[in-house]
């Protein structure tokens, strides 16, 4: 029995990769995604139209953890065709092995909401 437990846990590890993972429990604002490339923290969202883009707000290292705090700002109305976009940031004085995405988007016409933990990942993001 042990040993087709440890099996099953490679296979999930395998399946899974050790890279990144996606959005957190509690975030509904879209697709995102979180991790390291060459020492620079990512941030990928799938962003509900064209015309969207993300800044970046404020940012710190916590333990090896670069964390980011983003604004997601809307586009223009138009055709609803989920748009990739993306935010980094390179640490100068520290290492990251993790990033941790805190999002809030602003629509025209109202004021941005909070920030909310949006994904958090380890290792590369898959292409």
């Amino acid at each position: 029995m042990t040993l087709w437990r440890i099996t099953l846990g490679i296979v999930a590890l395998l399946i899974t990769g050790c890279g990144s993972v996606t959005s957190v429990h509690g975030w509904a604002g879209g697709p995102v995604a979180a991790g390291v490339q060459d020492g620079t923290a990512v941030v990928r969202y799938k962003a509900p139209s064209a015309g969207w883009r993300l800044t970046v707000d404020r940012t710190k290292v916590d333990a090896g953890t670069a964390k980011m705090w983003i604004t997601a700002h809307a586009g223009p109305s138009g055709p609803r065709t989920q748009t990739q976009i993306e935010a980094s940031w390179t640490p100068e004085e520290a290492q990251i092995g993790c990033t941790q995405a805190y999002i809030r988007i602003e629509r025209k016409g109202q004021p941005a909401g909070a920030y909310i933990p949006a994904a958090v990942g380890c290792g590369p993001l898959a292409p």
